[in-house]
């Protein structure tokens, strides 16, 4: 039987009306409106939301007797009632976020849309028993941390490095092998006792990105991760973008066999580092800003920009984006170094240009992965 993560979400989250859901879709409407625009008043939401007044004030008077925003005193003065502020209710309830990289775990504690607290831990070991278990006992620290409980959390993210093969089952590269090829939500959310979504890692961060960071104010960007492999995520209309397999964005698609250990990816640079002598170093190492000044980074940089270029002008043709972002384990600095090399295929026709998209360096540097993957349950529910 397929698992559907909304089966499992506790009772006290659900509406009190049948089929069982956690928000109507004028509601979903109306508390992601709240959620972008804190402290909005409500005589403002009935035009965007295309709302009479009567229906506008019964729903947010139902929201708010569920306890999901609250009032506040509106500061504006003008003719008539005073119209309260709404705000969502951090406290309504938590997300957690699970980010499974090669090397690193990353968990994200999130109140109702908003990052509470990250921890990531080691990645270690070939079993998926004791690792589900590492997690279990790390999200309860971060429970603790705010002195809550597991009942408080609505639903779990989990953002797993590798290819989507059948619902919740990835193909996970070599060292996380025993992630791969495995119904993984049933599996964890046994682990856990919680409702659990499952995407891939790459495309996790590009939703941390589009909400937190550089693309919040651009409504379609590609997000290229730089991590143990090479692959990235596509938001259009401010939503990631899966495709019609769940694998959009997979960008090592474009080289072949012989070209492959030419792309961007850390786990190269690791390798190639290794060979010049730092046999010491790890892929955590690898996010040091000062790697631009080690030998052998700037050679490793030349040698794969013609990749990076290919990546960058394939994402410019079949999607066209406003914004293409470098992000993944990346240190700043080496972002910058490719960004400097790029070099778009951009022929001028009748002596003008075509616009091209700007590049930037990703602002959600600390556990990325697993701060989209906390906002999957809300986007998948509320939001």
């Amino acid at each position: 039987m397929k698992y559907v993560p909304l089966n499992h979400v506790a009772a006290q989250f659900l509406r009190d009306t049948q089929p069982a859901r956690v928000a109507s879709r004028n509601e979903r409407d109306l508390l992601r409106l709240i959620w972008k625009s804190p402290g909005i008043e409500r005589s403002d939401l009935t035009e965007p939301l295309d709302l009479t007044q009567q229906s506008l004030h019964r729903i947010v008077g139902r929201l708010h007797d569920r306890g999901m925003i609250v009032f506040s005193p509106s500061e504006t003065r003008r003719p008539g009632p005073p119209s309260p502020e709404l705000s969502l209710c951090r406290d309504w309830c938590l997300t957690l976020g699970i980010s499974v990289n090669v090397g690193s775990i990353g968990l994200c504690l999130m109140g109702f849309g908003e990052p509470l607290e990250n921890m990531e831990i080691p990645q270690t070991g070939s079993s998926l028993a004791t690792e589900m278990a590492r997690i279990e006992a790390a999200a309860e620290e971060l429970l603790a941390r705010r002195d809550a409980k597991r009942r408080d959390i609505l639903g779990v993210g989990l953002a797993v490095a590798g290819h989507r093969m059948l619902d919740t089952a990835f193909n996970c590269p070599l060292p996380l092998a025993h992630w791969s090829l495995i119904d993984l939500a049933p599996v964890l959310g046994e682990q856990l006792g919680l409702p659990v979504w499952v995407d891939n890692v790459a495309r996790t961060a590009a939703l941390a990105e589009a909400i937190f960071g550089v693309g919040r104010d651009v409504a379609d960007f590609a997000y290229i991760a730089h991590l143990h492999g090479y692959g990235g995520g596509l938001v259009s209309g401010g939503m990631p973008f899966r495709g019609s397999f769940g694998n959009a964005g997979e960008y090592s698609v474009l080289f072949n066999r012989q070209e492959y250990d030419d792309r961007p990816a850390l786990s190269l640079l690791l390798q190639h580092l290794h060979a010049k002598g730092r046999a010491d170093l790890t892929l955590a190492d690898l996010k040091d800003e000062a790697l631009v000044q080690w030998d052998g980074v700037a050679e490793w940089v030349d040698r794969v920009a013609p990749a990076h270029n290919r990546a960058i002008n394939a994402i410019c043709a079949v999607f066209d984006p406003a914004l293409i972002v470098l992000g993944g384990g990346f240190p700043h600095s080496l972002a910058r170094m490719l960004i400097d090399r790029t070099e778009f295929n951009n022929l001028p026709r009748h002596g003008v240009l075509r616009d091209v998209p700007s590049l930037a360096v990703a602002e959600v540097v600390d556990a990325p992965g697993a701060i989209g993957a906390a906002l999957i349950p809300l986007f998948e529910t509320v939001l």
